[in-house]
């Protein structure tokens, strides 16, 4: 079963008042205990960069795992609409629930359906935290069993 992780960078990788990409080797840190796990980016920042600049600012050891980034959509700002872009890049890889598990690492819950199973929720003013970390570990360990990720953070 593949493993996606869809990420989000601002407020995530760094925390509102953090320097930019301060809490990227913690992330790290956690992603080498998940060595099955693909990486998408979801952030907005793939507006504005390439997938190239956006490898760019991961360790070296992890740049093959990030696979893509995620379609922009119109209503990419509305409820839900991190999700719908989600469900696109799925969809276009022909992924869906029997041959994928996915979650997303996002500060912003309003861009997921209210209840999303699939959201590990980051305070944006701290940023990725070992909280967070273990909940990942968590559902990689879900999904090693074949079993899907249920519990919001």
């Amino acid at each position: 079963m593949k493993k996606i992780l869809f990420l989000d960078f601002d407020g995530v990788l760094h925390g509102e008042w953090h320097a930019l990409f301060s809490k990227r080797e913690l992330f790290e840190h956690y992603l080498q205990k998940m060595p099955q796990v693909d990486i998408v980016i979801s952030s907005t920042w793939r507006e504005r960069y390439s997938l190239e600049s956006l490898k760019a600012h991961f360790h070296i050891s992890l740049r093959d795992r990030i696979i893509g980034v995620t379609p922009l959509l119109d209503r990419d700002c509305e409820q839900g609409g991190r999700q719908r872009e989600i469900e696109a890049f799925l969809d276009a890889e022909n992924l869906n629930n029997t041959n994928t598990a996915w979650v997303a690492l996002d500060d912003l819950a309003c861009l997921f359906d209210i209840g999303c199973p699939y959201l590990v929720l980051v305070d944006m003013d701290k940023g990725f935290s070992d909280d967070e970390g273990l909940v990942l570990l968590n559902w990689y360990e879900q999904t090693l069993k074949g079993l899907h990720y249920q519990e919001n953070k």
